[in-house]
């Protein structure tokens, strides 16, 4: 049976092509043909070209993002876009697309290649960026239609979506999201029981990613800061374990604090790269959930920011929260009140019953996933 994934696969964001790259590998490793469908809605390709260019406006990227790529110079833009080649050049590797889909019609015919059709994982399901083709809106009633892991971003709906929303969910053969935040929105939406299951990087094992990783060019002892947000706190924390512990500091810049940093910065590292000095890293400091979930799978030390004011309406605090309070490492968490003074502070000494908790959950969501193609292989 051939599978068609919905899913965000363009943007420059590790987390984002490496959860693409992990549910199709998946699939296929379990022996399914599966194919990533090409579909970048047109303001996504604008955005891929600003990107490429260095071209950002305002309502795209922060003002601080546009003085990153306007004044830091053309140094940084070189590395910029040997980070954009790689990211390209690891999608091109690594993962099967379809054609371009340049049209609805497009879209329809894929109802003729295809048996299945899996949306997810990432926020494909923000309702700030509402797109019913990331809902499978385009499948017929003869094909079926699966969620794996999409998450909404938000622990709630407006009120202006909601409707949309519903009939789309309510098409669904079988929904499972990454959040317990999102299945509480479609138990509401459908009145159905959710499935919460892990993020599609997870399914991968460590010797799965490390078939890929490339390993870093670093023979000392390093703290990796990998950074979405950009609050001096981050900064402040950093200064003070590298001065505890005498690491070493590598930073994979994202805003434009990371570049202004005293530090080793690798701006033209790509997803390969990424994996790589993360599995080598001593300590990690990230506010990033797929940089939580690749130091979980290597099992490193690792601390976490909060990127969102929780009070903030598009906090995505909560995917963080609910994946350290499985696994009872809400220490992990850096707050307001966050203080460490000495180096053996830092270390996780229970990867034990970490790892038996979490792999619990991977094998039961890759029980359910299984176990539904399965039953619609049975039905074909």
């Amino acid at each position: 049976m051939k599978i068609g994934i919905v899913t965000w696969f363009h943007y420059k964001n590790y987390g984002t092509i490496l959860q693409a790259y992990a549910l199709q590998n998946f699939l296929k490793i379990k022996g399914y043909n599966c194919v990533l469908i090409n579909y970048i809605p047109i303001y996504n390709k604008n955005f891929l070209e600003k990107v490429k260019s260095g071209k950002f406006k305002k309502r795209i990227g922060s003002k601080i993002e546009t003085y990153c790529f306007k004044f830091l110079g053309s140094d940084i833009k070189e590395k910029l876009r040997k980070r954009n080649i790689a990211f390209e050049t690891f999608i091109k590797k690594n993962i099967e697309l379809t054609l371009k889909i340049q049209s609805n019609d497009d879209l329809l015919k894929l109802n003729d290649m295809f048996d299945y059709f899996i949306c997810g994982s990432d926020q494909i399901w923000n309702p700030e960026n509402l797109n019913g083709v990331y809902y499978l809106s385009f499948v017929n009633e003869e094909n079926k239609k699966i969620s794996y892991a999409p998450s909404f971003g938000v622990r709630h709906i407006p009120a202006s979506k909601k409707e949309k929303i519903q009939h789309w969910v309510n098409k669904f053969d079988k929904l499972s999201v990454r959040e317990e935040d999102g299945a509480s929105i479609l138990k509401t939406l459908t009145q159905k029981d959710i499935e919460v299951v892990v993020d599609p990087t997870l399914l991968l094992s460590k010797t799965n990613w490390e078939q890929i990783l490339v390993n870093p060019n670093i023979h000392k002892d390093y703290i990796l800061c990998y950074f979405l947000g950009d609050r001096k706190e981050y900064w402040e924390v950093v200064q003070k374990l590298q001065k505890i512990t005498g690491y070493r500091v590598v930073i994979i810049p994202i805003k434009f604090n990371s570049y202004l940093q005293k530090y080793d910065i690798r701006t033209s590292t790509g997803p390969e790269e990424f994996i790589g000095l993360i599995k080598n890293a001593k300590l990690i400091l990230t506010d990033s959930f797929h940089g939580t979930i690749f130091s979980l799978k290597f099992e490193k030390d690792f601390y976490v920011f909060k990127r969102f004011k929780d009070k903030n309406k598009g906090s995505q605090n909560s995917r963080i929260y609910n994946i350290l309070k499985m696994l009872n490492l809400e220490d992990r968490l850096i707050d307001n009140n966050f203080f460490i003074s000495y180096k053996n502070d830092i270390y996780i000494d229970n990867y034990e019953q970490i790892n038996k908790v979490l792999n619990e959950k991977i094998e039961d969501s890759t029980s359910y996933l299984m176990k539904t193609l399965n039953e619609f292989d049975k039905d074909k």
